[in-house]
């Protein structure tokens, strides 16, 4: 068998392999792809930081807040932040220091927003004639640039001569004001001087 008598016996089942071919390859392009892992979905953190301490100033350079924390971990997918036993002050000329603490705390992903888990504390230095001021709730919402926290779980307050239980609180720091929103029950305690 000659050379040319082969390439005409194969000349029929080339246009077969031809649309072989074509329909392998428009398969290939129908078939939906396999899913490939969107690493946006999955809540993994992106930033870890051990014992952080952060301060922010004011306009005038003086530390305005000050957090520190055991544990900082940042999220890629929302942009959160979570913390863990994260504690602030804020330091306001010619006014007594605040300090919160909490076992837990989620840092919105503006940072406008921290809200505070599990043993809440806050405590207002000591400032003449005012005795140190010390609350406590399960949960607490601060707005850090308004100077302004809240929250709608039942709170304890208890300073030199008084005790407070309520449910709900809103303080600004600024105004130096704590507005209870309900159910205060109160015990005042004179003491002799």
């Amino acid at each position: 068998m000659t050379l040319a008598s082969r390439l005409s016996s194969w000349l029929p089942v080339l246009p077969l392999l031809g649309i072989l071919a074509m329909s392998y390859s428009l398969d290939r392009q129908t078939q939906p792809e396999a899913d490939k892992p969107d690493n946006r979905k999955l809540h993994t953190p992106d930033a870890i930081v051990d014992n952080l301490t952060a301060t922010t100033l004011d306009q005038s350079g003086m530390p305005h807040f000050i957090l520190q924390t055991k544990q900082l971990v940042h999220y890629t997918d929302d942009d959160s932040t979570t913390l863990s036993a994260p504690d602030i002050t804020a330091l306001t000329p010619l006014q007594p220091s605040v300090r919160i603490t909490a076992l837990r705390g989620n840092v919105s992903s503006k940072g406008d927003l921290l809200e505070l888990q599990d043993e809440v504390k806050i405590v207002r230095a000591a400032s003449p004639p005012l005795s140190e001021l010390v609350i406590t709730t399960a949960y607490l919402k601060v707005f850090p640039d308004k100077e302004l926290s809240q929250t709608d779980q039942a709170v304890l307050l208890k300073d030199a001569n008084n005790t407070v239980n309520a449910v709900g609180v809103d303080m600004e720091n600024r105004a130096q004001t704590i507005k209870l929103l309900s159910q205060v029950k109160a015990l005042h305690v004179v003491t002799k001087n």
